[in-house]
């Protein structure tokens, strides 16, 4: 039984690399190690030693094997052994090479050629040499863009054939890069014509336009333009390229989203016309434009559009002509960056949603990893949230971080998703970033909403013991996070992930107005997980409770049990302080010892240690020593610091100085889920604490 996966097409241009940068992410959270091998790197750019996209996935993955040994040999070396009769020296080069990638991994993600250079029929006997001798079952990938059935099934079935020749050990067939408008009868036809060959269907994957399609920075790049205005904008997209030569209210019918305008330097009108529509909420937002024949604007039109403050929109200048420049941009081959965040995702979720990656771990026999690597953790968190769909409500729909964030959960099926703020402007900053909302996503305008006086009147009913007036009531709910708060509250959604805007205080407040605390917990509490290479941690608390009581203080291990418990973390709980056992004496250490013991007295079925030093709970050696009857110490799994001050700083010092990942803060002790978010949160760290939101939900 093979041990690895070859990915092989039957042509050119298959999505191949796609395919293995999605399945790479889908098993690096099913098992500890897994490794990436390009036997043979395609055209190397100038000036570049190895494959282009053997470094992209080597960078995104942070591969520590050399670029030499993840791409050995390059098709001009390969033409040379085979024009000299040496292919003894290649299968010996690669042999060599993947030997040492190889090492610790727990599967090996091969990527086959692309056919560019050789003869077909030669790169099959090829690639079914490499996947024999490499103990690797094949995956084929067949390009389905534009090719009627019989085509692909001919593709398919004939490759197929040519791999039984040489006794491969064939997994599957993937058709990857299917139009929308067929993708459900592709899937359905392929599925019953290799049903009767026997052969296994692991996913139709359908063509996504924005994959292929270049950023600005590519094309400024290919034509060495002077960027005039926009600089900061150059990720937009150019999803469709059209030439303006005709008068503007003419053209204007021919723009879409996405649309990079081409046009003469001296087309001012066209220029002016363009900046109009972009600024117009009703008309679509064009990426770019670029001016030829190095003519540019003159002073009074560069004034007049440097008046409009931030502009978003790149505006170039080239020197050559309108269709030398339209020639460029159609003639520019585009590789996905690894900083491209969002092609990336794209990859990754596309193969998420459409492969059948556990149907290939089942054929392989893969051993599941026992450790708890970051990866594991965060692909068990999706997972967990995907098994039962809540709605999570996104109180700041205009940022343009949480919509990415929307467009990656939406696309995962990982939740039910609402943006609260002004439809329009949302629409019209998710079209700029290339991201498709579409419907599954609501949003809703609290201001225009037609419970928003329900709202208010139930907000007052809550808030009157405290003298709140009717319009404060009003006022409060005008707020988003009011109003997001109060759609959890009535069960119109079920949690609220807030804070990429807002500070913790606006976030977390009107959860303790309106949700409140569980039965039993008198007051809300924080954890991280902190994710280490092989295991996860838990902290508490590290974000909301400066300095906390006895009675606080037991609150915080009991919910961060239960919390960790959710997460399929076994709890051992150590409380700590600066001292282990009876050992010490003070106030601070007597506070830590009852809290422990108040703590053991709610919960007799909880493993508690305290007080009790971080070097005791962690390392068994030490554990050994100091406390060695002790059921928690050396083996902690939740760590429960005795003041904010200490907790804040240990997970930032073990964040930084051990490479851990940190995911959190997680808010635990609401009858209802709520989360906050840091300012300068990536979009990462949006999409899993929706995930988390989603899993306290699903106990609520």
């Amino acid at each position: 039984m093979a041990k690895n996966i070859y990915l092989a097409s039957t042509g050119p241009e298959s999505g191949k690399g796609i395919i293995c940068l999605g399945l790479i992410n889908a098993f690096r959270g099913m098992v500890t190690n897994v490794g990436y091998f390009k036997p043979i790197g395609q055209k190397y750019r100038k000036n570049e030693d190895h494959d282009k996209e053997s470094i992209m996935i080597k960078e995104i993955y942070g591969i520590e094997d050399k670029p030499q040994h993840i791409n050995p040999v390059s098709i001009k070396e390969l033409n040379h052994y085979i024009t000299s009769n040496d292919q003894e020296t290649f299968f010996h080069k690669v042999q060599e090479s993947y030997r040492k990638v190889e090492r610790d991994k727990d599967i090996v993600v091969i990527e086959g050629t692309d056919f560019l250079g050789m003869k077909s029929a030669f790169e099959f006997d090829i690639n079914a040499d490499i996947a024999n001798n490499l103990n690797a079952g094949i995956i084929l990938i067949e390009d389905g863009y534009g090719k009627s059935m019989d085509e692909i099934s001919s593709g398919v079935l004939t490759a197929k054939d040519s791999f039984d020749e040489q006794s491969c050990d064939f997994l599957g067939v993937i058709i990857n890069k299917v139009e929308a408008e067929r993708f459900s009868e592709v899937d359905q036809s392929m599925r019953k014509i290799l049903q009767k060959h026997k052969i296994d269907y692991l996913g139709t994957v359908p063509y996504d336009s924005i994959l292929p399609k270049p950023r600005l920075y590519d094309i400024a790049r290919s034509l060495d333009a002077e960027v005039l205005f926009g600089q900061d904008y150059l990720s937009n997209i150019a999803v469709e390229t059209i030439i303006a030569s005709m008068r503007f209210d003419n053209a204007i019918k021919y723009i879409n989203d996405g649309t990079l305008i081409i046009t003469g330097g001296d087309r001012t009108e066209i220029l002016i016309g363009c900046i109009a529509s972009f600024i117009s909420p009703s008309c679509p937002n064009i990426s770019g434009i670029v001016l030829t024949g190095g003519i540019v604007p003159n002073d009074n039109i560069r004034n007049l559009i440097e008046t409009l403050y931030e502009l978003p929109l790149p505006i170039f200048s080239v020197k050559c002509n309108t269709i030398e420049t339209v020639n460029i941009i159609n003639s520019l081959v585009v590789h996905i960056s690894s900083h491209d965040i969002q092609k990336i995702d794209i990859a990754k979720s596309m193969v998420y949603r459409y492969v059948d990656y556990e149907k290939i771990n089942n054929k392989l026999k893969l051993e599941k990893a026992r450790k708890r690597t970051p990866e594991i953790f965060k692909y068990e968190i999706l997972e967990k949230a995907r098994s039962e769909k809540k709605r999570i409500v996104l109180p700041e729909g205009e940022d343009d971080r949480t919509l990415k964030a929307a467009e990656w959960i939406r696309d995962r099926e990982i939740a039910g998703l609402i943006l609260l703020g002004d439809e329009e402007l949302i629409n019209k900053k998710a079209a700029l970033l290339g991201i498709k909302l579409g419907s599954e996503i609501e949003i809703i305008n609290p201001i225009k909403s037609e419970k928003l006086e329900d709202y208010i009147n139930t907000y007052y009913e809550l808030r009157k013991h405290k003298h709140y007036e009717m319009d404060v009531a009003r006022d409060r709910m005008q707020d988003a996070i009011y109003f997001g708060t109060m759609m959890v509250y009535k069960r119109e959604a079920d949690g609220l992930v807030s804070g990429a805007v807002h500070t913790t205080q606006h976030t977390i407040r009107p959860a303790f107005e309106i949700i409140k605390t569980m039965p039993g917990i008198a007051n809300a509490s924080s954890i991280f997980f902190m994710c280490l290479k092989d295991r996860v941690l838990v902290y508490g608390d590290c974000a909301i409770i400066p300095i906390p009581t006895t009675e606080q203080l037991a609150d915080i291990a009991i919910t961060s049990a239960d919390t960790a418990v959710k997460f399929g973390i076994d709890p051992y709980i150590a409380m700590l302080s600066y001292s282990t056992g009876k050992s010490g004496k003070g106030p601070e250490v007597i506070k830590v010892r009852e809290a422990t013991e108040i703590a053991r007295s709610k919960r007799p079925d909880l493993p508690i240690e305290g007080p009790i030093q971080y070097d005791a709970a962690i390392d068994p050696v030490v554990a050994s020593i100091k406390l060695p009857d002790s059921k928690v110490a050396g083996k902690a799994s939740i760590f429960i610091f005795p003041d904010l001050n200490t907790g804040n700083n240990t997970y930032k010092a073990v964040q930084r100085s051990s490479g851990a990942v940190a995911i959190g803060p997680i808010t635990q002790g609401l009858k209802m889920p709520v989360n906050d978010l840091s300012r300068g949160c990536l979009v990462e760290d949006i999409v899993y604490t929706i995930a988390i939101t989603a899993i306290q939900a699903q106990s609520g």
